[in-house]
């Protein structure tokens, strides 16, 4: 029967530190996203909807949109997915991390026409609170037609 020994555990041990070292060096910091995308980053692939909202157009009476908070746990992000389902108008939204606070972080994007696309990210881990707004303008006169007031999500 082959001894145990303090030498053969401190040599596993100091292997496994270093193999662990290397793969944490190569993840990058949760705060390193903000502003990133993220499909590029690849914090979409665990995200989920935490909350979403109709975007109204008052003025013809009809929901032409929609504002979505992604988060993503791996990355510890939010970020806002807004899709226009109407020709002739852009849903914009936007959203702020830490809302009150002097080291928030804030991103908007706007969907033209009938598409879909997102802002860029804010680090806001866990149940860090962000602020997300919308709006619905018209394209050819800059009008504003529908709005999604500040919504504090936490």
């Amino acid at each position: 029967m082959k001894k145990f020994t303090r030498q053969r555990f401190t040599s596993g041990a100091a292997a496994l530190l270093a193999v662990a070292g290397a793969v944490a060096v190569g993840a990058q910091p949760a705060q390193a996203y903000t502003g990133t995308d993220p499909l590029a980053s690849g914090c979409a692939g665990d995200a989920y909807t935490v909350a979403a909202w109709g975007m109204y157009n008052s003025k013809y009476g009809e929901y032409q949109g929609t504002a979505e908070l992604r988060a993503s746990p791996s990355c510890g992000t939010n970020w806002v997915r807004v899709t226009s389902n109407v020709a002739g108008n852009r849903v914009y939204a936007a959203i702020q991390s830490a809302p009150g606070t002097s080291g928030s972080d804030s991103a908007a994007a706007a969907a033209f026409d009938v598409s879909t696309t997102w802002t860029r990210m804010v680090y806001a881990p866990g149940h860090t609170c962000v602020n997300v707004y919308g709006r619905i303008i018209d394209n050819a006169t800059n009008a504003v037609e529908g709005e999604l007031p500040i919504q504090t999500v936490c």
